[in-house]
């Protein structure tokens, strides 16, 4: 299957989180805002392109701190509810790796967690670089592998590895955690006119308030993760259900599982 397969999957699967997106990812995702708001720096008389725009979270923090901002997201649910969020903020629905904007018309790029379901995130990359200003900024948001102490996706990639069948019919997928490896990551920036690449980790605690917490994020709040899940037998399904349940259990009392991320800044040549 194509690249363009599976990013139409995740159109789609975008498209049927929008409505649940605030309740089931947002906890956790928001706690990346002011550190990415923070490594854009002064947003006054800034005009910031926001690619992933979601549900307008971001995009409001943004324009509380200065910022023009224009958002751009694949899925029109997330779109409508964003514009109906941020009405000082202008919304498209489009494609990060396809900009509908000319050459050189932002000061910065910025992307929360979005960049990880690109199919081509250098072709993103690319994207952002012609229409940053010379010397503007990109800035993003990727997971920390479970290596790097993502106990919370660690807990899901270890029970379908464990009890999943893996090979159900989906298009090949970027690897996951790729963007928060250097190795991988500045090449691909630095190929697309970036230098100056920084990168710091941020701690981030997924919140949980019962057994159930992941494996309700996994089939409201996910997108890749949950269409192999519903590709599953029912006993395999239920199997998957109880094993998270019993992963998370021991976080509950705490509140919630570490995943931390990491902020990327790069400027445009």
């Amino acid at each position: 299957m194509s690249e363009e397969t599976f990013s139409q999957l995740e159109r789609e699967g975008w498209q049927r989180n929008a409505s649940e997106y605030d309740s089931i990812d947002l906890p956790a995702t928001r706690q990346a805002f002011a550190p990415l708001l923070d490594s854009v720096g002064d947003m006054h008389a800034g005009r910031i392109l926001e690619i992933a725009s979601g549900t307008g979270h971001l995009a409001a923090d943004a324009v509380a701190r200065g910022a023009t901002l224009v958002g751009i997201d694949v899925a029109p649910n997330m779109v409508a509810i964003a514009r109906r969020r941020v009405p000082d903020a202008t919304f498209h629905e489009g494609d990060a790796e396809s900009l509908p904007f000319a050459d050189k018309q932002f000061d910065a790029v910025m992307c929360c967690f979005g960049v990880p379901h690109f199919a081509r995130p250098a072709q993103a990359f690319s994207e952002a670089g012609r229409v940053l200003k010379p010397g503007g900024i990109l800035a993003f948001t990727a997971w920390n592998a479970p290596e790097q102490g993502n106990e919370f996706f660690g807990i899901i990639l270890k029970t379908f590895q464990t009890y999943a069948n893996m090979d159900v019919g989906l298009p090949p997928a970027p690897a996951m955690f790729a963007l928060a490896d250097s190795s991988v990551r500045d090449p691909m920036l630095t190929q697309n006119g970036f230098r100056e690449i920084r990168a710091r980790n941020i701690a981030i605690v997924w919140p949980v308030d019962g057994p159930d917490s992941t494996y309700q994020m996994l089939v409201r709040g996910a997108v890749r993760t949950r269409m192999i899940y519903e590709r599953q037998t029912a006993q395999v399904q239920q199997r998957i259900r109880d094993e998270l349940a019993a992963a998370t259990a021991p976080y509950v009392k705490s509140g919630g599982i570490p995943a931390p991320a990491v902020v990327v800044t790069a400027i445009k040549a």
